[in-house]
């Protein structure tokens, strides 16, 4: 039988019966200046809000230390540093209080370096994610799966030699059926947590579309603790992407879930404009409530007797429903604040 191992990341504990969390990657540079690194911390917690549990952040260079401490002592959320090719940056990381580093020991260098990393790690109290890409491997005659899967255990047998089992796996690759099947794989293999994502998956469209069909599968199974849809874009549609994935599959409870129609020759009320301009708003919402937002008279008072809040334009006219009833009527300008008024009233 599998021995199954934890990880914890700050304030956050993963594993095997433990709720899959929600990570993505800031997008930029980490900000030097004392305003953006303001900035910067009221968009975590916007993300957070949201549904964000972890955030990642490229490391390349030791003069982001003072602002990377910043930013790891304040936060609302876990911290993650990427650290590529240089040991002493994953050092550095570590210093200035990350909750968990990415690696991949394969690119660090010499045997001795990893293990000056991994014993920082076990002094500090840090996870470790060993992140392995198809295109980053050691060569091999293997399919990728196998290899995949064979590599992230010898390097946890580098770890454990040293007494350091807080450790996080990722196997991904831009294939989606290579991504599922090594993942899978090494579930069979081991009991150290996954995180979940398929890489360079593409605009939004084609990303959601591949990462709910290899994340979805492996989820369903149990497999994963962590997850990123990756996605050329914004990173908040990153977050809203994996908390949705793990609300259909039923692994996360709470929040908005908005329904929407899509548009048609019918449509008399920009639905999509207004869903685009008060969609943030709600993500940020965690009461268990769902919103229609519709175009028309053919599905929109059908669909506002089953939500717990609906707006329906028909004409120059907007209604506002709660929990199926006919409130009252309101402008266009009108319509975005009553909504969330009803949202933030609703029990």
């Amino acid at each position: 039988m599998r021995e199954y191992h934890t990880a914890t990341i700050g304030d956050k504990e993963i594993g095997h019966g433990l709720p899959v969390l929600v990570q993505t990657m800031y997008d930029s540079a980490i900000p030097h200046e004392r305003e953006a690194l303001d900035e910067l911390l009221r968009r975590i917690g916007s993300l957070n809000a949201m549904g964000c549990d972890i955030l990642r952040f490229s490391y390349p260079s030791s003069d982001d230390h003072e602002s990377f401490s910043c930013l790891c002592k304040h936060s609302p959320i876990p911290l993650v540093a990427d650290i590529h090719f240089d040991y002493k940056l994953a050092l550095d990381a570590i210093a200035c209080g990350a909750h968990k580093i990415r690696i991949n020991p394969g690119n660090i260098g010499a045997r001795w370096k990893v293990d000056e990393v991994v014993r920082s790690a076990l002094d500090n109290n840090v996870a470790i994610r060993i992140g392995l890409n198809s295109g980053s491997l050691p060569k091999g005659e293997d399919p990728m799966p196998i290899l995949m899967s064979n590599t992230a255990l010898e390097y946890l047998s580098w770890f454990e030699s040293l007494g350091f089992y807080n450790t996080v796996i990722s196997l991904k690759a831009s294939d989606v059926e290579t991504t599922y099947e090594a993942n899978k794989l090494f579930a069979s293999q081991s009991g150290y947590p996954l995180h979940l994502g398929v890489t360079e998956a593409g605009s939004v469209v084609s990303s959601v579309t591949r990462s709910t069909w290899a994340l979805g599968r492996l989820l369903e199974k149990g497999i994963g603790s962590t997850l990123r849809i990756s996605i050329t874009g914004e990173i908040e549609t990153e977050v809203q992407a994996g908390v949705e994935l793990l609300r259909t599959l039923g692994l996360r409870k709470g929040g908005i879930r908005i329904v929407s129609c899509p548009r048609c020759g019918r449509h008399s009320f920009d639905s999509q404009g207004f869903l685009h301009s008060i969609e943030k708003d709600l993500m940020s919402v965690q009461k268990d409530l769902t919103v229609a937002i519709m175009g028309c008279q053919v599905n929109g008072p059908g669909e506002a007797k089953h939500a717990d809040i609906a707006i329906t334009g028909i004409g120059r006219d907007i209604f506002l429903y709660e929990k199926g009833k006919l409130v009252r009527k309101v402008s266009l300008q009108e319509a975005r604040e009553a909504v969330l008024e009803a949202v933030r009233n609703a029990e």
